[in-house]
């Protein structure tokens, strides 16, 4: 009898794979589910008694994926208690206290359908649980940035400032469950996006977000956009809001195209943008819309953010990339990654990916210790950055026409070596170089003009130079132009008294521009000009003595209108102001 009986069983091959937790050959067709169970039961609020009636084990799964303790030996659980029985086949289950990250031997050995016993109870797992096993092989393709953008308002890292439950003011509008149109304005890597989302999942499903980008968007999509929000709140009640990703790419007529849907209220504008709105922007939309300007993350904002990136790699290179050893960073190799990336969330990020990508292929041996130094880190991030550590700098945004301002500055107030570090930024950034000698060329007259007339010259030197040869060799042309600049001794003179006059031909003052010029110092090419009176009774300054004649230059008329001569006077012979700020002697005493 126990022979036909096992005749009549069925026998199959079946590839065998190591469990990640419990480590016990299990069928492949049948791991996700081994695990499920697994993760299922961690989530259980009591833990498994041993049989001499000890404390409870409290270890779980989500204890081993965060790493905040280590795994213990499981002990058997008392029959009388109602558990799920993690090993299905009736054998007793290997010691836990081995590594997770330990990867079994795929084997194939033979298995028959009757010792096979399916789990009693279907065990539903939520696959958007960050400790879900399923939710971690869904987002290892992802880049990081991806992987770790937030789901709530909760995990959303900085701009407090508006977010703030005291003081932020789009929290007011989130509390009201309203989402007003808005331009979020700030650098990239700041989470325009991700706040975005987040605001429209935080309102119970009053909203329907439907994200494009200017880039890629035209006129005939907006106008289906703008059918289908009308369509939905006729049908649903729920407003479409329309998240526009650089929206500062959509020219006049696209922007115009928007105006009446906004203030009709057909839909809900979010437009995220790097550039400044009043410049890339018409006023008529700006004026339709709240402007949220989101700031770059700060130093503790963005070790939060790599703290939490690290902990996610972790879970990953244990339970699916099945790397031995964890990552580790030194404390200065974090600051050394949150100084390079100057508040961007996703840079920081993406450095971070590829330290971890790096770590994988390092030769140090198991026994060593993993700690990646500051030195370490950054050979990583150069040996992979064709173009080395560049600062953030936008060649055309407002980072360009902020710090040429600050150089230009710097070179006025004569402090050297702010000017120099002006002139490193913009040069390390990427900016134009003839742009800076061009702008030195006007700090020469404008600045110092007649007070060192070598200025000048040597500004045109060093834009000839730039022209010729070019970066890298030209750098120390401007280099010394700017450090001359900054030493000489300065004068508004002449600068001053070409704004007063542009000031008062602009308004026609004294008939400045329109009165006659005086005769005598008319020019007078033919006879019949000299026989009017062209010329006539001029004084050729250089036949008298010291070049010195009693002789009117000015127009008659300005002289008759104006009473006071002293206003014709616009070169004082004043290089600077007489003004003495208090701040200054302060700092003195």
């Amino acid at each position: 009898m126990q022979k036909g009986k096992q005749n009549a069983k069925i026998t199959k091959i079946e590839q065998q794979v190591s469990c990640p937790v419990c480590k016990k050959q299990v069928p492949y067709s049948r791991i996700n589910a081994h695990v499920d169970i697994h993760m299922h039961r961690s989530s259980l609020k009591s833990g498994l008694a041993d049989s001499a009636g000890s404390r409870n084990d409290k270890t779980s799964i989500t204890d081993i994926l965060s790493g905040s303790q280590p795994p213990m030996k499981r002990r058997k659980p008392d029959s009388s208690q109602s558990v799920i029985k993690l090993d299905d086949d009736g054998e007793e289950e290997q010691d836990e206290g081995q590594s997770l990250a330990t990867t079994g031997a795929i084997s194939l050995v033979k298995i028959e359908d009757s010792d096979v016993q399916k789990p009693k109870d279907k065990v539903r797992v939520d696959n958007n649980d960050t400790n879900s096993l399923r939710y971690l092989q869904r987002i290892s393709s992802l880049p990081l940035s991806e992987k770790l953008r937030p789901k709530t308002l909760q995990d959303y890292v900085g701009q407090q400032h508006i977010l703030s439950s005291t003081t932020g003011t789009l929290y007011k509008y989130i509390q009201l469950d309203q989402i007003p149109s808005m331009i979020l304005w700030g650098p990239p890597g700041v989470g325009k996006t991700s706040l975005a989302r987040l605001l429209t999942k935080s309102v119970d499903g009053k909203y329907l977000m439907i994200e494009t980008s200017a880039t890629k968007s035209n006129t005939q999509e907006l106008k289906a956009v703008f059918e289908k929000a009308k369509a939905e709140y006729r049908l649903t009640k729920r407003r479409v809001i329309l998240f526009i990703d650089e929206i500062h790419r959509f020219n006049k007529p696209q922007q115009d195209l928007l105006l009446p849907h906004v203030e009709n209220g057909d839909i809900v504008l979010i437009g995220a943008t790097t550039e400044n709105p009043s410049f890339q922007l018409n006023n008529a939309l700006i004026s339709r819309c709240h402007v949220f300007v989101l700031e770059k993350l700060s130093s503790s904002e963005l070790g939060l953010v790599l703290n939490r990136a690290i902990a996610l790699l972790n879970k990953l290179r244990t339970f699916i990339w099945h790397c031995s050893r964890p990552l580790k960073l030194a404390k200065d190799a974090i600051e050394y990654i949150e100084d390079v990336c100057i508040g961007d969330t996703r840079r920081a990020l993406n450095l971070l990916e590829m330290v971890e990508i790096s770590s994988r292929r390092s030769k140090k041996g198991d026994d060593e210790d993993f700690t990646l130094s500051t030195e370490e880190v950054r050979n990583i991030i150069k040996n992979n950055s064709s173009n080395g550590l560049n600062s953030y700098y936008d060649p055309k945004g407002d980072n360009h026409y902020d710090t040429i301002s600050a150089f230009h500055k710097s070179v006025r107030g004569s402090d050297e070596n702010a000017a120099l570090y002006y002139l490193g930024r913009m040069l390390k950034g990427g900016e134009d170089p003839l742009y800076i000698a061009r702008r030195m060329i006007r700090i020469a007259s404008e600045d110092i003009g007649i007070r060192d007339n070598t200025m000048l010259p040597l500004a045109i030197a060093a834009h000839d130079a730039v022209m010729k040869v070019g970066l890298p060799e030209a750098d120390m042309a401007l280099v010394q132009c700017c450090v001359s600049l900054a030493r000489a001794p300065k004068s508004v003179e002449i600068y001053r008294a070409w704004n007063k006059l542009k000031s008062m031909l602009d308004e026609n003052k004294y008939s400045m521009c329109s009165s006659e010029i005086p005769m005598h110092i008319r020019n007078a090419p033919t006879k019949l000009m000299e026989d009017i009176g062209y010329s006539k009774g001029y004084k050729y300054n250089p036949d008298y003595k010291d070049g010195k004649v009693a002789q009117m230059y000015f127009p008659q008329e300005i002289l008759d209108q104006c009473e006071d001569k002293t206003t014709l006077k616009f070169l004082t012979g004043k290089h600077l102001g007489s003004k003495m700020d208090p701040d200054l002697e302060l700092q003195d005493k």
